[in-house]
C-alpha cells in the first residue's frame, strides 16, 4: 500500500440539519479527513477552543447564529490564523449575505451538498493560501 500523499486535516461542520452534517461528516471522512462537527454556537464555542482547523465549512443561516456573527466568533477564537471557511445554504441568500461573501471572498455551496463537490472545494480551498480563495457558487437556483 502505497502512502497518502495529502496529510490528514482536521475540518470542522457547522451545521444544524442533522442530515446535512452527517453526509458532510461521511464525505469528508471517506476522504480522509478528520471531521469534528457542531449543530449549535455553543458546540462550536466548545470545538473551537479545543482544536484548531483546517478548514470549516458552515451553514450560512442557522438559528442563533449567523455567517458573519459566525466567521467574526471564529477570526476570534483562532487569533489571526482564521482558516479557510466555504459556507452553504439552502437556498437564495438575501444582500447582507452576498455582501458579507463577497467581502470575505468566500466559496458558497448550495444544499443539498454533492458529496464529489464538496470534496473537491474542500480539496482546493486546502491547496490554496487563504488570500486567493474566490466567490464561486457552485450552482445558482432561479426563482428559489
Amino acid at each position: 500500500m502505497s502512502p497518502d500523499p495529502s496529510p490528514r486535516r482536521r475540518i470542522l461542520v457547522v451545521d444544524d440539519d442533522e442530515r446535512e452534517r452527517a453526509a458532510s461528516i461521511k464525505a469528508l471522512g471517506e476522504a480522509g479527513h478528520v471531521v469534528d462537527s457542531a449543530a449549535s454556537k455553543a458546540e462550536v464555542v466548545t470545538l473551537l477552543a479545543q482544536h484548531n482547523y483546517d478548514l470549516v465549512l458552515a451553514d450560512l443561516k442557522m438559528p442563533g447564529i449567523n455567517g458573519p456573527a459566525f466567521y467574526q466568533m471564529l477570526k476570534e477564537a483562532c487569533r489571526g490564523a482564521t482558516p479557510p471557511v466555504i459556507f452553504s445554504l439552502q437556498r437564495g441568500y438575501t444582500p447582507e449575505y452576498a455582501n458579507f461573501l463577497m467581502r470575505l471572498a468566500a466559496p458558497v455551496l448550495m444544499k443539498p451538498l454533492p458529496a464529489a463537490e464538496l470534496r473537491q472545494m474542500v480539496e482546493r480551498c486546502l491547496a490554496r493560501p487563504t488570500s486567493s480563495l474566490v466567490l464561486t457558487p457552485s450552482r445558482r437556483r432561479r426563482g428559489a
